[in-house]
């Protein structure tokens, strides 16, 4: 009777503690600074759109995401060495190794703003020269503003911050006299100085040429980087298909890209 018992034991109840609960999803974490309406405050309502629409892509596949603040160079070194799963809001250029979705999260193009009562305009790399301009360390503004920023950075020309809110730093130095232009994607600054309450007191003064594809890019250093980049691509053209996109935008005050 006691080897039937250990038999009944053992069919039953040893499998119980080597099972695997198999739909267990995985914890993304996903990190930027503050670029708000692109990535907002964390914990809050409002957490940025291109957030909602990774938690409602990842979660309708069983998987939760995590949303954190960090300084966006710091953002970039942790996800390369895979503490951290993703960045929000990255061009091509800002870490060319990482791995992409083939769908972008936005099309993004990047703007010179003064105070109004500057008669500055932006004509060209050249008209820079006679202005000092201020930029956020490793963000990626097309090649040739790059080349020039990466080539006066150590000069009076430009001036390169980071942390967690650089933006408002740098429209706190625009009004402060203590630099004269930014660069930055228009809804992105415009939502910041409205923040602040200086919206009426800049200006649009230029453009850049063409508008990029931003994205969630994910770890070089995660063997499941190009799963949770392919589920990002479906999920977008998914959420657009039934109208989710759509709402999560408005939400915003932002229209589909496409």
């Amino acid at each position: 009777m006691k080897n039937i018992y250990f038999i009944i034991y053992f069919i039953i109840f040893v499998p119980l503690f080597f099972s695997v609960d198999p739909v267990k999803g995985d914890h993304i974490i996903i990190a930027a600074d503050n670029w708000c309406p692109i990535n907002c405050e964390p914990g809050t309502s409002m957490p940025g759109y291109m957030v909602e629409t990774a938690r409602k892509i990842y979660e309708k596949e069983g998987h939760t995401v995590e949303y954190i603040v960090r300084p966006w160079a710091r953002a970039i070194h942790e996800c390369r060495t895979g503490k951290i799963n993703g960045i929000i809001g990255a061009f091509k250029g800002d870490a060319p190794d990482f791995i992409f979705p083939e769908n972008e999260l936005g099309l993004i193009s990047q703007a010179f703003f003064v105070k109004t009562a500057s008669t500055w305009s932006y004509n060209g790399i050249k008209s820079l020269e006679g202005v000092k301009l201020g930029a956020i360390i490793d963000y990626d503004y097309g090649e040739e503003l790059t080349q020039y920023i990466e080539k006066n950075k150590d000069s009076r020309m430009v001036d390169l911050i980071g942390g967690s809110d650089p933006l408002m730093m740098n429209i706190n130095k625009l009004m402060g006299d203590r630099i004269d232009v930014i660069i930055e994607v228009p809804p992105v600054l415009w939502y910041k100085a409205s923040e602040m309450g200086v919206k009426d007191q800049l200006r649009v003064a230029g453009r850049m040429d063409e508008p990029e594809s931003a994205y969630i890019a994910f770890s070089p250093d995660n063997h499941s980087s190009q799963k949770y980049a392919d589920i990002l691509s479906h999920g977008i053209e998914n959420l657009r298909r039934s109208g989710e996109l759509k709402k999560i935008l408005e939400k915003y005050g932002l229209e589909d890209w496409k």
